[in-house]
């Protein structure tokens, strides 16, 4: 049986591997196809000590029962390098059927266990809105208007309708990066996962339509500024779900840190907070099934 080849790469390695897959003549620029036979992961087991005095520790004040040396133990913050990625030397695992939205990932859900009547969509509506939102007709179900940022195109929307709710990474793409192998109750949670507030994003819907299923090496938004945090929660999510990335799609993750100057520190993701958000998920597997009682 042949064994899986597990590789630990780095923006470094990833720099000289594109270096070698590019141009065989002087005036190729594109890289060549990326081969069928490999595929990345987030590292997850490549763990650091990240000792940056952060926020989150602010309210942390010298007391007998919280002395100085646990305040510094405190900041000492075990984090996920989301910039470090295991290269697999095969071929990635492949769907067993072709992809279908309602059927492998269900819809917006109306959670009956909590006191209103709106359905993730409308969540995230009211979530992301800068001010009170309204709503149609006399019951507070569907939202009508508010005041939202759209990232994508650093635009201004005021009508909710004018808003997609965007899944960070499209739903056709987790399907094909490892989520086909879930069971449905686990896609379905997936698709209205507000656990991680940058899973679901409220953008504005032409921005959204030109995204589609399409990953970084296809669709980067138009907003410049917001490109590294858009490429930094693609990698979250990647690793939360445990989902694989292609050649091309990593690549061009190295090209938007590197080209318009991320900072490395906010790609850092706590190993705490990794481990929350699995238990998150597997706290609310049943999600959309108490949906369908």
């Amino acid at each position: 049986m042949k064994h899986l080849q597990l590789k630990t790469v780095s923006l470094q390695f990833v720099t000289m591997l594109m270096v070698a897959m590019s141009a065989v003549t002087a005036h190729a620029v594109a890289p060549a196809p990326a081969p069928a036979n490999e595929f990345f992961t987030v590292d997850e087991d490549n763990l650091e000590s990240d000792t940056t005095r952060r926020n989150e520790y602010s309210f942390m004040e010298y007391s007998p029962e919280f002395g100085p040396q646990q305040f510094i133990q405190g900041l000492k913050k075990v984090v996920i390098n989301l910039l470090k990625w295991t290269l697999h030397e095969e071929a990635p695992p492949a769907p067993e059927e072709k992809y279908m939205r309602k059927l492998h990932f269900g819809r917006w859900i109306n959670d009956p266990t909590d006191d209103t009547c709106m359905n993730t969509r409308a969540k995230v509506l009211v979530r992301d809105s800068n001010q009170e939102v309204t709503y149609r007709g006399n019951r507070q179900c569907v939202v009508d208007a508010g005041h939202w940022n759209d990232p994508y195109a650093g635009k201004e929307v005021v009508v909710a309708k004018e808003i997609q709710i965007d899944h960070m990474v499209p739903l056709k793409n987790a399907y094909v990066s490892g989520a086909w192998q879930w069971d449905y109750k686990t896609r379905c949670l997936y698709a209205n996962y507000m656990g991680y507030r940058n899973h679901l994003v409220a953008a504005d819907a032409s921005a959204n339509m030109s995204k589609g299923d399409r990953a970084p090496d296809k669709y980067l938004p138009s907003n410049l500024s917001y490109r590294c945090q858009y490429v930094r929660d693609w990698l979250a999510v990647k690793l939360i779900w445990k989902l694989n990335m292609t050649m091309d799609e990593v690549q061009a993750i190295h090209d938007v840190v590197t080209n318009y100057g991320c900072k490395a520190s906010d790609f850092k993701f706590s190993k705490a907070e990794l481990e929350g958000q699995r238990e998150y998920i597997n706290a609310n597997l049943d999600f959309c099934m108490i949906n369908k009682r």
